[in-house]
């Protein structure tokens, strides 16, 4: 079945209505007169994780502890809230405190019961890679959510990737600490010279696929806020035509985790921590054509004062035995190892990889620093690093809007990387 064929097939039965606006925000006009005579003492969020807001959003949220209550200032950030957390409808109430005299505020999310809308991120430019998009639209109804996307990229792996990308998930199995979900990828890859001209010389490495399809059912739990485990299947199926046209699978166990929180420490100082990890294991026992096994683990840090922020990204991870390139590191984008072209660190990609980033940024202004290498096993690991300086909209590692110049570090063909774009 064709991929447009299949998208009508899953996508037009849910076509349903725009849910209406939600409730006003803040309080009535007496209650604020009354309320403003309080000092607020803690400011929360609920309905839904404090990752889904951006950094700078929340910390104009935390600015209202140890101020008196303005109305004003809430509805302004209620608003806001509504901007960002589309699908969702925001509200803002007023606690009494454990102190006498404060008071605490909470915005409270609802995921509206019926909700459509489009979007085109991420939309990406690199100048040694060009366009990068996504376009599509999501529909969310009660604790369902469903899209459809179509993609072009060249920012994540040594080849493009176009196609279509399926996703739907429940989000509430009879509770809302179990959530089940199906993806349906697929994609028409493109692989440039310098990647086939590597495979001859390299015939350990899988060869290039015309499509790979990936159908990948998942179940998650969330025990606590903040913590994500999710395992499932990814049923991935390659089109080789050499050295005969042939189809070939890459059937693989996979399991997440996700662990993200936030301290407000005194003096003013923020803490934003997230970790990740990613197993994928193909095998004989799903009748994998390619046995591998890929661990990734992923760890973000950023520190934030006032309008200054200090940010660290690390990334560490192995492949063991043959994986197709799709599972292969790469290094070289627009968010890894800034400044370089993929090509000229690893055409193949490798089956090993670390990385890390140190980042300075006062208000949209940035400066980084990128270093890292990606190698296979049995090879020395060059260490390459990457400066650059930038403008960027949201104090995370890769979510927001940016625009940045990075130069790879090296004796020579020091030219300018230019990239920019927007991501969630």
């Amino acid at each position: 079945m064709k991929p447009t064929s299949l998208l009508l097939i899953v996508f037009l039965p849910l076509a349903v209505p725009v849910a209406a606006l939600g409730q006003q925000p803040g309080a009535s006009g007496a209650e604020a007169n009354v309320n403003s005579r309080y000092v607020v003492e803690k400011v929360s969020l609920e309905g839904i994780d404090d990752a889904a807001v951006g950094k700078s959003l929340r910390a104009d949220m935390d600015k209202l502890v140890g101020q008196k209550y303005d109305q004003d200032a809430v509805n302004a950030l209620v608003e806001r809230l509504r901007k960002e957390l589309r699908g969702f409808s925001v509200d803002a109430r007023v606690r009494r405190g454990d102190t006498q005299d404060h008071v605490s505020v909470v915005f409270k999310a609802e995921r509206n019961l019926n909700a459509l809308y489009m979007h085109a991120s991420p939309l990406v430019y690199h100048s040694q890679e060009a366009f990068s998009a996504t376009l599509g639209f999501a529909v969310e109804t009660h604790h369902n959510y469903a899209s459809v996307n179509w993609t072009t990229t060249a920012d994540e792996l040594v080849e493009r990737n176009e196609g279509w990308r399926l996703r739907y998930e429940h989000r509430r199995v009879g509770t809302s600490l179990v959530q089940v979900g199906v993806g349906y990828d697929w994609f028409h890859p493109a692989f440039l010279a310098p990647t086939r001209a590597a495979l001859a010389l390299s015939p350990d490495v899988p060869g290039v696929y015309r499509t790979r399809q990936d159908f990948a059912p998942s179940v998650s739990v969330l025990p606590l806020n903040g913590v994500k485990f999710t395992v499932g299947l990814s049923l991935q199926n390659l089109d080789l035509d050499v050295p005969t046209p042939r189809t070939e699978h890459a059937f693989a166990f996979t399991a997440d985790a996700q662990a993200q929180g936030k301290i407000v420490a005194a003096g003013g100082y923020r803490h934003a921590i997230s970790a990740a990890y990613s197993l994928r294991r193909a095998t004989p026992a799903l009748e994998s054509d390619f046995v591998y096994t890929r661990h990734l683990f992923a760890g973000d840090y950023t520190l934030t004062k006032h309008r200054h922020a200090f940010l660290f990204r690390g990334r560490l991870g192995t492949i063991d035995g043959a994986a197709p390139l799709f599972e292969r590191y790469s290094l070289g984008n627009s968010y890894l190892l800034r400044g370089w072209n993929k090509f000229d660190v690893a055409p193949l990609g490798g089956s090993r990889l670390a990385h890390g980033s140190l980042e300075y940024r006062y208000r949209p202004f940035q400066i980084f620093w990128d270093f890292g290498s990606v190698w296979d096993a049995g090879q020395t690991a060059t260490v390459r690093h990457g400066i650059g300086i930038g403008l960027a909209g949201r104090a995370t590692s890769v979510g927001g809007w940016f625009f940045s110049l990075a130069f790879p570090v090296r004796m020579n063909d020091v030219g300018p990387v230019v990239m920019f774009g927007i991501r969630r």
